[in-house]
């Protein structure tokens, strides 16, 4: 997809991974240089709303999510429709 679009602008990383792993964040952004990814390494390890270095073509960011409150919104949503 990213060919289609011509590259990216960001790259973001949400939920439980994207939020609390860096290892398989690096693992992840490692083989996507040629979209030009590059990892803040210390960033990264800290968990950082901003990972991607200063000299990367696209920004990499860490975006919190609330994933139990998203499906309990969406089951509410549906459980509040008529039959």
């Amino acid at each position: 997809m990213a060919a289609v679009l011509g590259g990216l602008d960001m790259l973001a990383f949400a939920g439980g991974i994207g939020e609390r792993a860096p290892l398989v964040r690096a693992e992840i952004c490692s083989g996507l240089g040629h979209l030009g990814i590059l990892l803040d390494e210390a960033a990264n390890q800290r968990n950082d709303a901003k990972i991607s270095s200063n000299s990367s073509r696209c920004a990499v960011r860490v975006i919190q999510s609330d994933e139990d409150l998203q499906i309990a919104r969406h089951s509410h949503d549906l459980a509040a429709k008529p039959a």
